[in-house]
């Protein structure tokens, strides 16, 4: 992780961030947040949240994975390792086996929201490890050692004065979006682990658009 340049990028790509986190973005996030405060995991949860973290589809979870993913998370079940065991056990798409780093994140994350999510935004901007192949211990290792980095990571961003200083700026001008839609911001519902992670995950689309653009002229 570049710490400066992560900074520099926030900071330049602000108000592009802010306007992609002042759509429909957090809507579906509350929803989920309140239900689990309420440990209302009803069939309107699960849709919401199938949808907010794209768990449909051929990249997603099956129906059988899904029963087992909702029954980890009203368990609160938080430990990452069992969870990827739990769903690897199951198969998906294609009869295969795969080990869900990132939606295991997620189930951590709706537990407790100071705990950060890996998907490939988040890994592309922070330069994470990568996940590799080999055999399923190589591969849980691998997992296990990518989400301890994003911790870490996500411990230094969250001590920094400019961070902090930038993501109190995010917080009040995405405010001022929302009620001037007339949408509801519910501040309590976003930790700052939780608005640094859509932060960055809104960067990803910023840098990668700049990227492509340069290698087409």
């Amino acid at each position: 992780m570049n710490l400066e340049q992560i900074i520099s990028n926030l900071i330049k790509y602000k108000a592009e961030i802010i306007k992609k986190l002042s759509a429909n973005h957090w809507h579906p996030y509350f929803l989920i947040k309140e239900k689990f405060s309420n440990n209302i995991l009803d069939d309107e949860f699960k849709r919401c949240f199938c949808g907010f973290y794209i768990m449909n589809g051929p990249m997603g979870l099956n129906d059988f994975q899904k029963n087992e993913f909702f029954r980890l998370l009203s368990d609160k079940e938080n430990n990452l390792e069992k969870i990827l065991r739990v769903l690897y056990e199951i198969s998906g798409y294609g009869r295969r086996h795969r080990l869900f780093l990132s939606f295991g994140t997620k189930l951590l994350h709706t537990i407790d929201n100071n705990l950060p999510i890996y998907d490939r935004n988040i890994a592309y901007v922070l330069k994470l490890e990568n996940q590799i192949a080999g055999t399923l211990e190589t591969k849980v290792k691998n997992r296990i050692s990518i989400y301890n980095e994003l911790k870490n990571d996500f411990d230094l961003l969250l001590k920094n004065p400019k961070i902090v200083s930038c993501l109190k700026d995010m917080r009040v001008e995405i405010y001022k979006a929302m009620m001037k839609n007339n949408f509801e911001w519910k501040d309590d519902f976003v930790s700052n682990t939780k608005l640094l992670d859509s932060s960055l995950w809104a960067l990803y689309d910023s840098l990668k658009s700049r990227s492509v653009h340069k290698k087409s002229k």
